[in-house]
């Protein structure tokens, strides 16, 4: 655009010129086509003798070159595929349409949902030019870029064919970037309205549900609803009478009916077998929170479908073939989906609770606290469906509006009554320690409280449409949270049962994938976290949609989430963000399953040495981290300038000291990466021996034995030697020194040592425990080397045993020993026995043991 507009002002400055006085001869030069036809004048007839020196002509700029703007915008509207000018000039004219409709009073909900769509169709169509658009103008601006610089001022001017490609070139750019413009301006425009819609839509709610209701106390109200109940009542039966009679096929009612209960029975045999399959544990004792999780999953999806598919193909069958009025089919509708909730609710809290059997109870309660909570959970889906259908009935039918604000008065109280009594209800049930700790839902207790209290005072003041919104969020949401819950509990539990072998998923992934327990238990955690991710972006459309938003709005809101919105003139998306780690991901996998085949096929076999082979081997890994992060950060879109540049003022920083800083970071980087320490990790660093509790980015805290918390810099676990008893397995070895007297059997003395180790239930068989001989003279010595885990202590139960093995080895090889040595008589003050002969074999070393005997 830039030479477009110098070439501009070189014509205008030539304009200038020739207009100017005394620029006659210039002005009839011949013109630049004429120029290349003719490369001379010719000279004048008649020259006087002496011809004046004329002045020196300054050479001219080039005109700028005419470009077939009809022909551009006609190749670049068939590339698109849209008229651009036309489109969005229709745009235009029926978003000011839209304007103009906003602004009448008294827009009812059907209008502003019309509205709403007509919006999200012209944003949907704007969304199908940009994506038009944008590789179109990003291959415009390449073409330009690859453009020669334009010649400047007092350089030989550019050929005319050469100029006529730039002109065309910067208009076809012009027009794109115009288009580009033209979008975001009707985008822009398309956000306002919605705003405006929402906003009309967020008024008439508010003004409708802070509506008091005059006369509630009053005796003609409270008195006339027995007349009144009776009167809605046969108003309801005359039109269902009516819609009976107007039905065109009674047979094919009466089939619809059979085919529903067929339905409905071969649905609960289903739902019956799957609950008895489901529930039936193997194993012996209590089942594992993962198989309970599990079969309760199973079990609600079962109990659901047999109920609510019938109900559904019922409404579905009637309403689709004999075409029912608007006042029946709301009647319909809302029985129907009053009688699915109370199904729905009853099947869920009775798997859940398990009254009648306790092992398979997914939450801590007793059977007492379980039967209670059922009923009363059962008694509040009740009561909200049969309010539900009243209201909706009384509407229909036009009832008195004084029996619709009893109905609303009294189903209020009566909800905040029964969510009371269960808050109240005390659970009674001991915590189990594979339950998984969620501790949000007992943070809604207080929001609970507070919502019921303003049911009350909303309802007791006369605000019915405030109190019965709010009971009605009171227990769809509820249920919602309930529901994702119980979710959240079942991603617990299928994440426990993958490192579980009793599993059939356990087993499948150590028999087929060939993966430990521990790396199982490592794959579960982000695959649970990604599932719960998943439950908790799909709920919150539906607790927002029970709050007065619309789908469309939340679509777009989603959709800008997920898929790109602008924070100032960075684009960011978490879809491209998610894409990005998984294009990682795949690229470390590679890399790893590279690193593995060039270990085993290239180096192992050629000869190369331990030490080089791992040098390759972790260089190579290295590489491979790098080469995934630079793929992930392209996929991104991240700009790697802007990296050099951090790296760049990184460097600056890090030269006016900062080298301590980094120094622990890039350290705490690299034990995140490596992992040579782990929380959990029993180390010796710093003279100090204790557990890795914390590992931040700057340092690792370590607690002693004495339970002080060392606060170590992570440079100290890279540049100095870092004892980790746990690094690739929890065992450590014990070394306990025994001397005996050197006229006992040595391999007896061996023998009573391994025994001991054995009998032992904190020592570990493999590696088996050994004895060696390390010396002998006046005494034989001997080491009993075990192997246990760490953090239990043994040394002081495996030395008494010991001892008391020696004494009882003793006594026994008491004839033998005397044939070597006279008795002597000792007092085994130390070892709490009595005075007797003094058994040569009972002198052992080590906490508690007899040094020798004392003769008497």
């Amino acid at each position: 655009m830039i030479e477009r507009y110098k070439d501009i002002a070189r014509g205008l400055v030539v304009v200038l010129w020739l207009a100017a006085p005394g620029s006659a001869t210039q002005a009839e030069q011949p013109s630049l086509t004429e120029h290349s036809k003719s490369t001379s004048t010719t000279p004048s007839a008649a020259a006087p003798d002496v011809v004046p020196q004329a002045p020196a002509v300054q050479p001219t700029a080039p005109a700028a070159p005419r470009v077939d703007a009809v022909e551009i915008n006609r190749r670049v509207s068939q590339e698109v595929g849209y008229d651009i000018h036309a489109t969005i000039d229709g745009w235009k004219r029926g978003l000011d349409r839209l304007e103009g409709e906003l602004r009448h009073p008294n827009l009812r909900y059907v209008e502003l949902n019309s509205f709403r769509d007509e919006l999200q169709g012209v944003r949907s169509e704007v969304t199908a030019l940009w994506n038009a658009l944008r590789p179109r103008l990003a291959a415009a601006k390449a073409e330009v870029d690859l453009l020669d610089p334009a010649p400047a001022a007092g350089q030989p001017p550019e050929s005319q064919q050469a100029a006529l490609r730039r002109a065309e070139l910067n208009y076809n750019l012009g027009l794109l970037s115009e288009g580009q413009s033209a979008v975001n301006a009707v985008n822009l425009r398309i956000d306002q309205l919605a705003d405006a819609v929402q906003g009309i839509r967020r008024k008439n709610f508010t003004t409708k549900l802070f509506q008091r209701v005059p006369g509630l106390y009053s005796y003609q109200t409270w008195g006339d609803t027995p007349e009144y109940a009776p009167l809605v009542a046969g108003r309801v039966a005359e039109l269902m009478v009516d819609w009976s009679k107007n039905v065109r096929d009674h047979d094919e009612v009466v089939h619809i009916a059979i085919v529903a209960t067929l339905l409905w029975l071969a649905l609960s045999l289903v739902a019956w077998w799957g609950r008895r399959r489901l529930r039936a544990w193997p194993g012996e004792g209590e089942p594992p929170f993962w198989s309970r999780a599990s079969s309760a999953a199973g079990i609600v999806t079962l109990r659901i479908l047999s109920v609510a598919s019938p109900i559904v193909f019922l409404y579905a069958a009637f309403a689709a073939t004999e075409g029912l009025p608007d006042a029946v089919e709301w009647v319909f509708y809302v029985a129907a989906q009053s009688s699915i909730i109370v199904l729905a609710v009853s099947a869920l809290v009775t798997t859940v609770l398990a009254p009648g059997s306790a092992r398979w109870r997914l939450i801590p309660a007793s059977d007492q606290a379980a039967a209670r909570l059922c009923g009363l959970i059962i008694l509040l889906a009740i009561v909200y469906g049969l309010s539900s259908l009243a209201y909706v009935a009384t509407v229909q039918v036009q009832a008195p509006f004084a029996l619709t604000m009893v109905i609303a008065f009294s189903s209020s109280l009566l909800t905040c009554a029964i969510v009371v009594a269960i808050l109240l209800t005390p659970l009674g049930g001991e915590r189990e320690d594979g339950l998984p700790q969620l501790q949000w839902p007992k943070a809604l207790r207080a929001p609970i409280w507070a919502a019921m209290a303003a049911i009350v005072v909303s309802a007791l003041v006369g605000y019915l449409s405030l109190s019965r919104f709010l009971a009605r969020q009171l227990i769809v949401t509820g249920s919602i949270l309930a529901l994702l819950y119980l979710l959240l509990l079942w991603i617990e539990g299928f994440a426990q049962s993958l490192s579980d072998d009793g599993s059939a998923v356990g087993r499948c992934l150590t028999t087929r994938a060939g993966l430990e327990q521990r790396r199982r238990e490592q794959l579960a955690v982000p695959f649970g976290l990604m599932l719960k991710f998943l439950v908790l972006a799909l709920s919150v459309p539906l607790i927002m949609v029970q709050w007065g938003y619309a789908w469309p709005d939340i679509y777009d809101w989603y959709r800008q989430l997920f898929f790109g919105f602008h924070i100032a003139n960075t684009e960011v998306s978490l879809a491209v963000l998610f894409a990005s780690i998984i294009v990682f991901g795949v690229a470390y996998a590679a890399a790893r399953l590279f690193q593995g085949w060039l270990d085993s096929r290239i180096l192992k076999p050629a000869g190369v040495s331990g030490g080089v082979r791992d040098s390759i081997r972790i260089a190579v890994g290295y590489v491979g981290v790098a080469i995934a992060a630079l793929a992930a950060f392209s996929y991104a879109g991240l700009n790697l300038s802007s990296l050099a540049i951090v790296a760049g003022a990184l460097s600056v920083g890090i030269g006016f000291g900062l080298q301590s800083i980094v120094n622990n970071f890039v350290s705490g980087l690299i034990l995140l990466a490596e992992r040579p320490i782990k929380i959990g990790d029993l180390v010796v660093v710093a003279g100090e021996e204790g557990y890795v509790r914390k590992i931040s980015i700057r340092s690792t805290e370590v607690e002693t034995s004495d339970r002080a918390h060392v606060v170590v810099p992570n440079s100290y676990f890279i540049t100095e030697k870092v004892k980790n008893w746990t690094h690739r397995n929890s065992l450590r070895r014990m070394a306990i020194p025994v001397t005996v007297d050197c006229s006992a059997d040595p391999r007896e003395a061996k023998a009573i040592l391994l025994k001991v180790a054995r009998e032992n239930p904190n020592v570990v068989l493999v590696p088996a425990p050994s004895v060696a001989l390390e010396d002998f003279g006046d005494s034989l010595n001997f080491k009993l080397y075990v192997f246990y885990d760490v953090g239990k202590d043994i040394g002081t139960d495996l030395r008494i045993a010991i001892l008391e093995a020696l004494h009882e080895a003793g006594v026994r090889k008491m004839a033998y020993l005397a044939k070597r040595e006279p008795p002597e008589r000792c007092q085994f003050d130390d070892c709490g026995k009595v005075d007797g002969p003094a058994p040569r074999l009972l002198r052992s070393q080590g906490s508690g043991a007899c040094r020798g005997s004392r003769a008497t």
